[in-house]
């Protein structure tokens, strides 16, 4: 270990040997570093900051001071996606071994854990440049889903017991490590930045990712917030964000996969690059989701040759069929004849036949899910044989156009009962604004898909109405764990809605209509 420097607090001054530098900043120094520990050596990264070299001397106590406090509430930001704090401490700066005695000054370090994967720069040059493929696109979402959360988390003043606000202050691809799991970690906090508002001594920062304000020392959640559409801007166009929150508005409104996208709904993802911190959104979770309403579909050309039809799951679930009783009874009577392997159910679901609605019959029986194949995030169109080896088109409700598509209502993948469904709705009760509505012009038979809460749903039930033309094809409650399916007989309908109930605003849930398809 000859020519290594150290770095520890005072009485164990050389408690971490600073094995290379893996970043530098205006404000500190990055460096992989190593402790001992029961006769072998653990990685960390220690961030080492030279007070001497960024404010008056007179002030170093008083900066000093403030960087303890502040650690100290970091430390209390403990779940995933936050990286894990060791110690914070002021000692003397990098030294040889034993040789502390003999330097000069003071510095303040932060050790936290290291993070093994790659920092978001190098994680997106692994990935094509318009992101070609369907698992690629669901690893940018996937991404920023868990960047969002936790950025909410951490401005909602959950992260404290006091309630107190926390502030990364620097987001940027340097500052965000994906490991091999695909999951994100916020790494390398800034130092100065944990107060609910706070203006630095000396604006550090990294360009194309500071919001206007920090430019002048100021700091707040809303900043972070601009940062980090400046990160989705980076992870889905590969580009580096323009240097004004101008530019990064136009820039990001011109990406190809938001081309499509009504305007009032492209206004409402562009106010997070608005150059004033108290117009942009409060919360990031559901502006990832209204992107993922556009970017996780792909434009799926047909298929010159229609593909196999896809393989039965080892399990298949349960679906609830809810026709006409002669479609019902017919059903019945194939299964009675074919040994199908199912059952009838005794009567409906709960108000599934009620009011002036097509009568309804509920029957319960093993059907085959859609496999993974082609684009999953655009399925484009399927094919099943039908009679007589003709292939009739089905197609995913969600690849028709909304006739309303209110605010709360996403496309994207979601779990259900521990199934994921990569082509679903979901509904966030925070946020509805009413029921999607779709066209579907009298030229479908049949809707089919599986319903339940999504698994990261905090409350347990909701109620859900499937109606056509007004009136009820389906109105149910569903409790977390359902995964209840359906086929709706939709013939002759022109206007379809679905809508879930929440049982009081904001309880905490999100409802999901996983992969609907419509046959004719």
């Amino acid at each position: 270990m000859a020519g290594s420097l150290f770095v520890g607090p005072q009485g164990a001054a050389d408690r971490y040997r600073l094995v290379r530098s893996i970043g530098r900043g205006g404000e500190a120094v990055l460096y992989l570093a190593e402790i001992e520990l029961s006769g072998g050596t653990e990685p960390v990264v220690v961030k080492v900051l030279d007070m001497r070299r960024t404010v008056p001397q007179q002030r170093f106590a008083q900066i000093s001071a403030k960087w303890n406090e502040q650690a100290e509430l970091l430390r209390f930001a403990h779940r995933v996606g936050v990286v894990g704090v060791r110690e914070h401490f002021e000692g003397p700066p990098p030294h040889p071994a034993g040789r502390a005695e003999e330097t000069s000054g003071r510095t303040l370090c932060l050790v936290m854990n290291h993070v093994d994967g790659l920092d978001l720069r190098d994680w997106r040059e692994e990935l094509t440049p318009h992101l070609e493929f369907p698992a690629e696109r669901r690893a940018v979402l996937r991404v920023l889903e868990q960047l969002a959360e936790v950025l909410d988390w951490l401005h909602s003043g959950a992260a404290t017991p006091s309630g107190r606000t926390v502030i990364h202050g620097d987001l940027s691809p340097g500052n965000v490590m994906v490991n091999a799991d695909g999951q994100a970690t916020l790494v390398d906090f800034g130092l100065s930045k944990l107060a609910t508002e706070h203006q630095t001594a000396e604006p550090w920062l990294t360009p194309g990712f500071a919001a206007p304000e920090v430019y002048e020392g100021k700091r707040s959640p809303a900043a972070d917030r601009y940062a980090f559409g400046a990160l989705a801007y980076f992870l889905l166009s590969a580009q580096s964000p323009p240097g004004t929150a101008e530019e990064l508005r136009d820039a990001f409104g011109a990406l190809p996969r938001l081309g499509a996208l009504p305007q009032e709904r492209l206004d409402r993802l562009l106010t997070l690059f608005a150059p004033r911190p108290e117009r942009r959104p409060h919360t990031l979770t559901e502006w990832v989701r209204l992107v993922a309403l556009r970017t996780s579909g792909a434009a799926a050309a047909s298929p010159s040759v229609p593909p196999p039809p896809p393989l039965p799951p080892a399990t298949a679930p349960h679906r609830r069929t809810v026709r006409e009783p002669l479609l019902a009874a017919a059903a019945v009577a194939a299964i009675a004849l074919g040994g199908v392997g199912g059952y009838l159910l005794g009567g409906g679901g709960d108000g599934a036949g009620a009011g002036a609605g097509p009568a309804a019959t509920v029957t319960e029986t093993v059907t085959e899910t859609v496999g993974e194949g082609g684009d999953d995030l655009g399925l484009g169109e399927i094919w099943d044989e039908g009679e007589g080896g003709e292939a009739p088109p089905v197609s995913p409700l969600v690849d028709l156009e909304p006739v309303e598509m209110p605010y709360g209502i996403m496309r994207e993948p979601a779990h259900i009962d521990g199934t994921e469904y990569q082509d679903s709705l979901t509904f966030s009760s925070c946020v509805l604004e009413g029921p999607v509505s779709y066209n579907l012009g009298r030229s479908w038979t049949s809707l089919e898909f599986t319903a339940g809460l999504h698994d990261a749903s905090v409350k347990e039930s909701v109620r859900f109405t499937v109606r056509a033309d007004g009136e009820p094809l389906v109105s149910e409650t569903l409790t977390l764990g359902d995964a209840d399916s359906y086929t709706l007989d939709v013939t002759d309908v022109l206007r379809l809605e679905i809508e879930a109930l929440p049982e009081s605003y904001c309880s905490d849930w999100v409802f999901a209509v996983g992969d609907p398809v419509l046959s004719r």
